[in-house]
């Protein structure tokens, strides 16, 4: 089912993740990360009533050694991303209303060494899928060709939730320890509460769905998740609404 989303406060979020992660994208995809911020905003600020924001080319992030463990080094392993999101509203709907339907939403992440890449993608999944509501899926052209299972439970499917997840498996303790620093804690402040806005709000949704289906296990159940949440919380907590 679609999700109500405050796109102006998600703006505002995009670009402090940008700030974020700004070191740590390479140096041929620094104004890739600034572009998708600025066209998130200017979409917004248009007001238009059905919009598609998504990446012309994947981010690139710079390459990692220390993947694996504390004192591990491997071959190095850079990550890209790209997505696509698209967003619409009633027609009726204020200029002023900032809040848009997520239709559709894929992030698509690779991880690539010298013997390879794996790619894998993130999904809000839509009325005619099956599976978790948010889900982690291998790439089904490199999963035994076009094989769309499994379908892992994911509580995040944003492009920046996605971004995160990949820095903090790639860049595990550099990605924290910029998080900590004192000039990021600003724009640190602003991912972290809307993160933990959205993801309050789905586990409360699943305990109560939970709480009302006594004839499937847990696992089962979350294996055909659909949300009940119609309004994602921006990063005070406000349910977005038309």
């Amino acid at each position: 089912m679609s999700v109500l989303i405050d796109l102006d406060h998600y703006a505002d979020e995009v670009s402090a993740f940008a700030a974020l992660a700004s070191d740590f994208v390479g140096a041929t995809s620094t104004l890739r990360l600034e572009e998708v911020a600025r066209q998130l905003r200017q979409s917004v600020d248009t007001g238009s009533h059905h919009f598609v924001w998504e990446t012309r080319d994947p981010v690139i992030f710079r390459p990692s050694h220390l993947y694996d463990g504390p004192g591990r080094e491997h071959s190095a392993a850079s990550l890209s991303l790209g997505f696509k999101c698209e967003f619409r509203r009633r027609t009726s709907t204020s200029r002023k209303c900032r809040v848009w339907q997520v239709e559709r939403s894929a992030t698509h992440l690779a991880i690539a060494k010298e013997v390879g890449r794996m790619r894998f993608h993130i999904d809000y999944k839509n009325a005619d899928q099956w599976g978790p509501q948010i889900h982690f899926q291998v790439d089904e052209l490199d999963a035994l060709g076009n094989l769309p299972i499994p379908r892992i439970p994911s509580i995040s499917f944003l492009p920046t939730d996605c971004a995160d997840l990949g820095l903090s498996e790639l860049h595990p303790e550099e990605w924290r320890r910029v998080q900590s620093s004192g000039n990021m804690s600003r724009h640190m402040s602003v991912v972290r509460s809307a993160q933990e806005a959205r993801t309050l709000a789905y586990v409360g949704d699943i305990r109560r769905q939970w709480d009302g289906d006594r004839r499937t296990t847990r696992v089962c159940m979350l294996q055909d998740y659909t949300a009940g949440a119609l309004g994602l919380p921006d990063r005070h907590g406000k349910e977005a609404v038309f």
